[in-house]
């Protein structure tokens, strides 16, 4: 423990982790996401051992440990994944299992191949046998991949595309039944087309040749960041330097760094092509151009008018371009994808693309992100939530549940997108007035705003939580409407919402609320380093990033309540902003920070840290605990693993928190100068710990 700054610090708090008593009464049910399974006073059956079921659940009669997992795997288990109640999913022969000491097992089940299948293909039953669809196949870690692909093929079914622990096919509806039963598939999804996330708007509704184009209208708030404050770091030269952001898009310009646009220059640190049949990292479509402006373009072209976030930062540029297809391609091998950047010094990556389908759902490349992050504990990695925000039913609000894949992963940082606030370009139009308003729209107070006319207003498109599982989504949200940033120079690159000039574009969406948000992340891991932390882990930039954010109750329509179209019904955190939207003026603020804890180490089931500090000032105490969590299990009715709680002790109250969906914990209150103030993290129920423990972040400021 040190103090730096005023600051208490604490990296490894092992020395005040304390054991404390937790109920471990046994689960009494299984959660799938397709059923949930009833099991108090439920009775084993007795496993024949000539059977050839080769995957199995067993359910403990207390919270799993990791003597549990280990007895597993001495006797030749494999275990592969954690389903609520204290129940893991096994792989082995039924001679092993008929070989368990039932002495802390509740009950043994085998984990049945329709249990394998996702609720959303389900919902195709009554479609005809012979109906082809092409699905998505996950293998459980350590599966045979070849093998696998054999047998698939050995049932008529054809493979696309295999690689890691992905498996792209297609079949018939009857056959889906079929790809489950092989071993080793863990589980099968529909497969989605993969976009990038600029809002498409109709070309009606985008103005061409509208701008003068030589930078007298410009005033500074058309990138976005005078918003967001970044001129705040910039002032103190926090400018992203000695920091490196992965992008993977549709690539960056010219594809070459010794010929690439002046916005650009010496930005680039390495470049790689990753799309279907892809040889260069080139962007022809226009869309990652605008993106890495965002996060980290020079101005140069502008005179320094037009700036990424952190525009002294370096880039891995990723290009994801697939000329076969012409659409973005994600390799099948998420994973390796990001481990590339991360070999290459990157701390924080951005991606503005995802699925428009199969809302709030925690499908493979969510848990993918997850498992990157759970691995490689200081890389963050931020996705763009959507665009798929709408006023189906006509209240004046937005409706709830459009977050797509693989904004859902529980670790990434997922951003949504608020309003820039620019008159003089882009779309203007008042939003009833555009081509898509009628379906999407129709009603005021929405209806009657354009999208870029306030700072507390939210993009109408803007994709809301929460996710199927209940968790909070987007995380934050950043400007997102009529960004002007770097035009990609590639022959017939796409305008986007309007050409500027040739080296600027506008254009809109969270694809370009995501990279902004980079750019802050970028510079708060930056601060951290040089403040605080040298190696700051994705869970301390994310809980400071979080903590730092501004707060946009009730958003841009007043507080009317409901009816008259209240934008934002609750304080943060909530499924419209999030924790608001990021703020690097109070991410420079670190005096107002009085206690921070990177612990790397963490805590186990039945452990709590704790922690008093006392208040250095009167004013808002406002208290964040963010954990990087192990993937959940795709089967699984809930994504959340390890499970931590959090509870504040002031001299007048308590405040706790009981939350069992998501992986961040939030409480604020008012506190007066001298206050002590404890702070308490318990690991309720750690199955899939690292060693047995849940490394967290804590971050406890004044504000």
């Amino acid at each position: 423990m040190n103090s730096i700054g005023g600051i208490t610090m604490i990296k490894i708090a092992l020395a005040l982790t304390t054991l404390v008593a937790l109920s471990v009464n046994a689960g009494t049910q299984i959660q799938l996401r397709s059923q949930t399974i009833q099991t108090a006073g439920m009775i084993s059956a007795s496993v024949d051992p000539s059977s050839n079921q080769s995957e199995w659940m067993i359910q403990f009669k207390n919270h799993v440990t990791e003597k549990n997992k280990k007895a597993l795997k001495q006797l030749g288990l494999k275990v592969f994944s954690y389903l609520p109640e204290d129940t893991l999913v096994v792989g082995g022969s039924a001679r092993l299992i008929a070989a368990l000491n039932l002495s802390e097992i509740q009950t043994i089940l085998p984990f049945r191949s329709e249990y394998k299948i996702s609720v959303d293909l389900g919902s195709l039953a009554k479609v005809t046998s012979d109906h082809v669809q092409t699905v998505l196949l996950s293998l459980f870690q350590n599966s045979d991949l070849d093998r696998v692909v054999s047998e698939l093929k050995q049932k008529n079914i054809l493979v696309q595309n295999a690689q890691g622990t992905a498996i792209v096919a297609t079949l018939k509806r009857s056959q889906i039944a079929v790809a489950a039963t092989i071993s080793g598939v863990e589980h099968v999804q529909p497969f989605h087309v993969i976009e990038p996330l600029h809002y498409k708007f109709q070309e009606s509704d985008i103005v061409r040749g509208f701008a003068a184009g030589d930078y007298s209208d410009i005033n500074g708030s058309e990138s976005g960041t005078r918003v967001m404050n970044f001129e705040s770091a910039w002032t103190q030269n926090f400018l992203g330097q000695n920091q490196v952001v992965g992008m993977a898009d549709t690539g960056l310009d010219s594809g070459n760094t010794q010929a690439i646009h002046q916005d650009f220059a010496s930005a680039v640190k390495s470049g790689y092509a990753v799309g279907m049949f892809g040889k260069t990292w080139a962007d022809p479509m226009g869309h990652g151009t605008h993106v890495a402006g965002s996060v980290l373009g020079r101005g140069t072209a502008s005179a320094g008018r037009l700036k990424g976030g952190a525009y002294a930062a370096g880039m891995v540029a990723q290009g994801m371009w697939s000329p076969i297809l012409n659409n973005l391609s994600v390799p099948s091998d998420l994973g390796k994808m990001f481990s590339q950047a991360y070999a290459d010094g990157a701390r924080v990556h951005t991606n503005s693309w995802g699925a428009a389908a199969n809302f709030g759902a925690y499908e493979k490349m969510a848990a993918t992100v997850d498992q990157v992050m759970f691995d490689k504990e200081d890389l963050l990695i931020i996705f763009a939530a959507g665009n798929s925000g709408v006023d189906k039913n006509r209240d004046g609000r937005i409706d709830p549940n459009s977050v797509g894949t693989p904004g859902t992963a529980k670790n990434a940082l997922t951003v949504g997108a608020s309003e820039n606030v620019t008159t003089t370009g882009g779309i203007q139009k008042k939003i009833g007035e555009l081509g898509s308003a009628k379906d999407n729209w129709p009603v005021p107070p929405i209806t009657l705003s354009t999208i870029s006319d306030h700072q507390d207003g939210i993009a109408m498109f803007s994709s809301r939580g929460p996710t199927a599982d209940g968790r909070i989504k987007p995380d934050v949200v950043a400007p997102g409407t009529n960004i002007l940033s770097v035009k990609s120079q590639q022959p017939g690159a796409n305008v986007l919402w309007g050409e500027y000039n040739p080296n600027y574009v506008w254009s809109g969406g969270t694809s370009m609320s995501a990279p902004l948000v980079a750019g802050a992340a970028t510079i708060a891991r930056q601060v951290l380093m040089a403040k605080l932390v040298p190696n700051p882990s994705a869970a301390l930039v994310k809980a400071y990033v979080l903590q730092t954010a501004t707060e946009m109750f009730p958003g841009q329509y007043g507080q009317g309540g409901a009816s008259q179209g209240q934008e934002i019904l609750t304080l943060r955190p909530n499924n419209d902003e999030g924790y608001g939207r990021v703020n690097v003026a109070q991410i420079m603020g670190t005096e107002a920070v009085i206690f921070m804890a990177d612990n790397r180490t963490g805590v186990a089931t039945g452990e709590t840290f704790s922690k008093t500090v006392t208040a250095s000032k009167a004013g808002r105490l406002v208290v964040n605990l963010v954990w990087t969590d192990a993937p959940g299990s795709l089967n699984a009715a809930k994504a959340l693993v390890n499970d931590l709680d959090m509870s504040v002790v002031l001299p007048n109250k308590t405040l706790s928190s009981n939350d069992q969906i998501n992986n961040h914990v939030f409480a604020q209150s008012d506190i007066e100068a001298g206050a002590a103030v404890t702070i308490n993290v318990t690991g309720v129920n750690v199955p899939m710990g690292k060693s047995g423990k849940q490394p967290f972040a804590v971050v406890v400021s004044i504000q």
